[in-house]
């Protein structure tokens, strides 16, 4: 794949996090191999906010992508002002657009030696307390080069009239919207596991033995009402069936995901199960092996999604890239990775739209109190639903969608999704954008700490105060002595202009003349007031003035 002119790829984030198994997280680390596999740039520079996250970016790069390690710096942020000076980047993307894409627009427009494109990916946007983080994107500064990347038409949609609304609001441009799905790597998921597929341990304790002549539909996911779906409706959907005449006694519903801590669902699910004479199994938390080794027991994966925190799907393009029909819910990004009649069905919802209150008071509630609202306001049609589950206990039907599937996504495969997003840079990289450290770069939203904390000291260093190197400072000159370099202040202060700082202060200079022989410098100010404050220099007021620093 051809070098993008020379230039590097930028980021604040790790893209590799510890902890639960999430769709996110899964995500930003196909992402992120993706990207270091094509390996179209000539470096990749990681601004990371602490050494703990650089350390597992170091392991997960020597572990998937050895061959790009040389060409990868892990930097403290500290260095972002230096690196956007002296560094071509051809963009910068971020691991989550309500992060600090908005200020990092400022920072290039003021620092960086280009205009480049700045992209944040979308996941979850259902938050109350995105509102005010989706606000830092619509500003001044904005240009035709900021971009939010929403991973399906649905969740485009949203971010659109998010940013209308502010728009409107702030009077203030707002950055474009384009769609890249995410992907996954249908190579890992094409070969069926070696060895027996696991037991499947019930939620009574209990272990299960799923036979091979039972169909299996695997419902992957959080097991959750509050935060994913709500599994009632299908299991009323399968009851149908039973009323219907349908025989259960060959399917067996397997449930593959983590409920909600403390959460008695799964036994009532199972109990609910039992009374209309069908088997569930549940399988908590399963790991990456368990996870493939349960879709390739699957006959039909099943998401029924009716929580606006789902944004995408993943899980669908996982059942996709086994070679596995999926009934899914008519609801958000899954409308873009299921073909109705052909990979999959896609069960009709219905809201009812009133939810002002919910609206109103969701800055007030726990998370999981107002997405528990809004999902319960969102149905499926558990008529059609059944009439799907029938349809699928035929093998034919399943064969053939599934075989589509696996073609389908083909796709969304990252390697496919990168290009995405190298042609997406590159079209952004052309729009207009004013000159380096021309445009707006006084974010609304960040703190102006000159103008709010002036109050706080006695006075402010004056055009006419006098610098004057003290003893301590014609020591360090002559490296008779050291000053104190506390971590962390190294990429505020220059060391090299401290020197000549104190060349030309061995005699009474006034800060005014020591700017104009120092032009240029941008450190000089946090440089000189480290001196200050480490008594290698002293400052005198004006003569007439009030005597300042002795």
């Amino acid at each position: 794949m051809a070098q993008r002119s020379g230039t590097v790829w930028g980021t604040l984030d790790p893209f590799v996090e510890g902890g639960p198994v999430l769709g996110r997280k899964v995500a930003n680390e196909g992402f992120l191999r993706a990207l270091l596999e094509a390996d179209p740039f000539a470096g990749y520079d990681f601004f990371l906010p602490d050494k703990g996250s650089g350390k597992a970016l170091a392991s997960f790069i020597e572990a998937a992508c050895p061959g790009v390690r040389g060409k990868v710096s892990i930097l403290p942020r500290t260095a972002l002002p230096v690196r956007l000076a002296r560094t071509a980047y051809g963009c910068f993307h971020l691991s989550d657009c309500l992060t600090s894409q908005g200020f990092l627009a400022a920072a290039r427009n003021r620092l960086a030696r280009d205009v480049f494109p700045i992209t944040g990916v979308t996941h979850s946007l259902s938050y109350a307390r995105y509102g005010p983080a989706f606000a830092q994107h619509v500003w001044a500064g904005t240009t035709p080069r900021d971009c939010i990347v929403a991973t399906s038409r649905a969740g485009a949609a949203v971010v659109r009239e998010e940013l209308a609304v502010l728009g409107e609001f702030l009077r203030a441009p707002v950055p474009r919207v384009e769609v890249v799905p995410l992907g996954v790597w249908c190579r890992e998921f094409a070969i069926p596991p070696v060895g027996p597929v696991p037991a499947l341990p019930v939620a009574t304790g209990s272990v299960a033995t799923v036979s091979a002549d039972k169909t299996v539909f695997l419902v992957p996911g959080r097991i959750s009402p509050y935060s994913k779906m709500d599994l009632l409706p299908l299991l009323r959907a399968f009851q149908r069936l039973r009323k219907g005449g349908t025989d259960l006694a060959g399917v067996c519903l397997v449930l593959a995901g983590s409920p909600d801590e403390g959460a008695a669902l799964p036994g009532t699910l199972t109990n609910l199960a039992a009374n209309i004479g069908l088997e569930l199994a549940v399988v908590r938390c399963p790991d990456d092996a368990a996870k493939k080794a349960l879709l390739h027991r699957a006959d039909v994966v099943v998401s029924l999604a009716d929580n606006p925190q789902e944004t995408f799907g993943l899980t669908l393009l996982e059942a996709a890239a086994v070679g596995k029909p999926v009934i899914a819910s008519d609801y958000d990004g899954y409308r873009d990775l299921v073909l109705h009649g052909r990979t999959g069905l896609l069960v009709p919802t219905l809201d009812g739209g009133a939810v002002d209150d919910v609206s109103l008071l969701a800055p007030l509630l726990y998370d999981s109190a107002y997405h528990l609202w809004l999902a319960q306001d969102v149905a499926v049609d558990v008529g059609m639903l059944a009439g799907f589950l029938r349809r699928m206990l035929r093998p034919e039907v399943r064969r053939e969608m599934g075989d589509m599937a696996r073609i389908h996504a083909v796709n969304f495969d990252w390697s496919a999704v990168i290009d995405g997003y190298l042609e997406l840079w590159d079209r952004l990289a052309a729009q207009p954008a004013p000159e380096p450290g021309q445009g707006v770069s006084r974010h609304p939203l960040s703190m102006d700490y000159g103008r709010v904390f002036a109050g706080y000291p006695a006075r402010r260093l004056c055009e006419g105060d006098l610098l004057e190197a003290t003893e301590l400072g014609q020591a360090v000159y002559r490296r008779r002595d050291f000053p104190v370099v506390y971590a962390g202040i190294e990429e505020r202060v220059d060391l090299e202009l401290m020197r000549r700082v104190l060349v030309w202060t061995r005699r009474p200079l006034a800060w005014s003349a020591l700017r104009e022989r120092a032009a240029g410098e941008d450190r000089l100010a946090a440089t000189v007031m480290w001196m200050v404050k480490g008594d290698l220099l002293r400052v005198a007021a004006p003569e007439g003035a009030q005597p300042y620093f002795s």
